[in-house]
């Protein structure tokens, strides 16, 4: 198992295995609808695939690299049916035995671990898709709870 860690460093989250930064997801809006990936290959536009933010992917001029869905994932590289279960707290993308695991942080700011078993095309790529999922819904759930909170709020004690 390799374990990897994704960092927030200068309004970037910067994948780092030890030997230094590899690559960094960088969001283009403070609602989290859409974003950047930078890896050694290029870069590519990440964003979420519905309104719900349960699906997401990550394309370049070509089309799509990375798809995240509980229905329907695929990722680059020869396998089989690729399954991806987001959660609460982390997600865990699966095929052929090979195991992707995202473990987000219990505060905002702290670092992220993606522990990684079996080999994985363009793994740079998947991984920070697979934060970019995780980490788009827990925007969306922090600013629907900020929307409940502001109309709740709005009363007055008479």
């Amino acid at each position: 198992m390799t374990a990897l860690t994704v960092r927030k460093q200068h309004g970037a989250f910067v994948l780092d295995s030890g030997a230094g930064p590899r690559a960094w997801l960088r969001t283009t809006g403070w609602t989290w609808r859409c974003g950047e990936i930078r890896t050694d290959a290029g870069l590519w536009t990440v964003e979420p695939t519905d309104r719900r933010r349960i699906g997401v992917t990550a394309r370049a001029e070509h089309g799509a690299a990375v798809r995240l869905d509980p229905s329907r994932s695929h990722v680059p590289g020869p396998g089989g049916v690729t399954r991806w279960a987001p959660g609460r707290c982390g997600g865990e993308l699966v095929r052929d035995g090979n195991l992707l695991a995202v473990r987000l942080p219990g505060r905002a700011g702290g670092p992220i671990r993606v522990d990684v078993t079996g080999e994985w095309a363009e793994l740079d790529l998947v991984a920070l898709t697979a934060c970019f999922a995780l980490l788009t819904r827990r925007r969306q759930r922090t600013l629907v709870m900020m929307a409940v909170i502001s109309t709740a709020g709005g009363g007055h004690v008479g």
